[in-house]
């Protein structure tokens, strides 16, 4: 185990609430990867300080965040964020503490839970899988495992830690981890993990869509996308997670198009390139818009006023947007540029040929996102490449356009900076001038009252 890829900042953390009288431990995802030979990248540190006392040793520099699980991030800079987590316990707490309590649905879903323990023993049994319940005191390099973690990673296996029924039921979003988990280590689920998912599952629809987001992101966009996908659809997870394409699931062409994006996707992760909310959505999706689309022009052209296509493409965006959002909380943004992306998959089309129209339309911001994805369409919609010709060229303009663009204001920031410096070092010189005045006038009032000793010494004084 290499502990000199541990992480410099969640070492001071451990060290430090060591040297404030806690106990400290780093845990869960960093321990699993190290002893896999993986670079970590996420640190949790486990301690039987609360909340309010870490806050305390860490003052300015970290903050309670979390209703559900109380946590606290510990901030040294940027992204570069240590997550401390308190010792937890499965015992029932006092009655009397309203702030350390254990708070569970009708379905047994735990709604908050910050029932404290005093050791990693009880702390470890509180974790989801064994493999991510190894625990390391990095400053006495010991490793403490009291749920078989170790073996079950000799193993490859992923077995949840208590009764799976139970720990499903206090939290749903488990079975997306385990199979999360699956996906990205290429572990095998034990059959008391895999076993009650099926019957669950539903479950996961009464998870926040705020934090579906977020696990979906993890699901898909960290380079196991297509993994995941896969055994979602196993699992027949996915169509709950996407509503709407349950209908595609047999349709080889919509797999084939899927397949190809996250394999794309998987790649990018791997040469370091930042994933995309909006295209993983764009993808998975596009086919219930494009669906939608086509079966409202059917039901316009019977219309003794049809609908126009601007108003059919709102009716579509509105009908998938506001079934996926129940399930996933997509921000704003990122819903502006799915839409953006769609709306253009018809501009695009429609325009093919239009001279007059494209000199505008590759211009906009969004028209490259558009082409890239009307030209991975192109892979599996050979009707797509006429139109993929005659964009191509406006394509090549946009990036000029786009690289010029990106030129000057690189040029504006570097003359925003070089006139910041320039500032900057006018007040220093301004500052250190007062100085030298201040000091050149301290000695030149020595040098007088120097001068007037030896004048009165000398009764040279009227």
């Amino acid at each position: 185990m290499e502990l000199s890829l541990l992480s410099k900042a969640a070492m001071n953390v451990v060290r430090k609430l060591q040297d404030s009288g806690f106990k400290a431990y780093l845990v869960g995802g960093c321990i699993r990867d190290l002893l896999l030979g993986k670079r970590p990248k996420d640190f949790d540190v486990s301690t039987d300080a609360t909340p309010e006392q870490v806050h305390k040793v860490f003052s300015s520099n970290s903050r309670i965040i979390g209703r559900r699980f109380k946590i606290v991030h510990v901030l040294f800079g940027g992204d570069n964020i240590i997550e401390v987590t308190t010792f937890r316990s499965n015992s029932e707490p006092p009655k009397t503490n309203k702030y350390s309590n254990r708070v569970s649905g009708d379905s047994g879903m735990l709604i908050r839970d910050n029932v404290y323990g005093k050791s990693i023993v009880q702390d470890s049994l509180r974790r989801d899988f064994t493999i991510n319940a190894i625990y390391l005191d990095p400053v006495k390099k010991e490793l403490y495992d009291f749920n078989g973690g170790l073996y079950d990673m000799l193993h490859e296996t992923i077995d949840i830690i208590g009764d799976p029924l139970v720990r499903y039921a206090e939290d749903p979003v488990r079975m997306i981890r385990a199979l999360r988990f699956s996906a990205k280590l290429s572990f095998r689920l034990s059959k008391r993990t895999s076993a009650p998912i099926h019957e669950l599952k539903n479950n996961l629809l009464a998870v926040s869509n705020a934090r579906m987001f977020e696990e979906v992101n993890k699901l898909f966009l960290s380079g196991h996308g297509l993994d995941s996908f896969n055994i979602l659809k196993e699992y027949h997870i996915i169509e709950l997670l996407f509503p709407g394409i349950k209908d595609f699931l047999d349709n080889q062409n919509y797999l084939n198009f899927i397949e190809y994006a996250l394999k794309s996707s998987d790649i990018r992760y791997a040469e370091n390139k930042r994933n995309m909310p909006h295209f993983l959505y764009a993808v998975m999706l596009f086919s219930v818009f494009n669906r939608n689309v086509f079966e409202l022009r059917m039901t316009s052209r019977s219309m003794i006023n049809p609908v126009s296509t601007d108003e059919i493409v709102k009716l579509s965006l509105d009908s998938v947007f506001s079934v996926q959002d129940k399930i996933t909380a997509i921000p704003m943004a990122v819903a502006d540029n799915i839409k953006s992306i769609w709306r253009n998959q018809i501009n695009l089309l429609e325009n093919t040929g239009n001279l007059e129209k494209s000199d505008k339309i590759y211009q906009k911001l969004i028209f490259r996102a558009a082409f890239d994805f009307m030209t991975l369409r192109a892979r599996f919609e050979p009707f797509l490449a006429q139109s993929v010709a005659f964009w191509t060229p406006y394509y090549e303009k946009s990036k000029a356009l786009a690289d010029k663009r990106k030129k000057l204001l690189d040029e504006q920031k570097q003359e925003r900076l070089k006139r910041k410096l320039t500032k900057k070092k006018g007040k220093d010189q301004k500052k250190s001038g007062k100085e030298f005045e201040r000091v050149t006038s301290e000695e030149r009032k020595k040098q007088l009252e120097r001068a007037r000793a030896w004048r009165k010494s000398m009764n040279l004084e009227v």
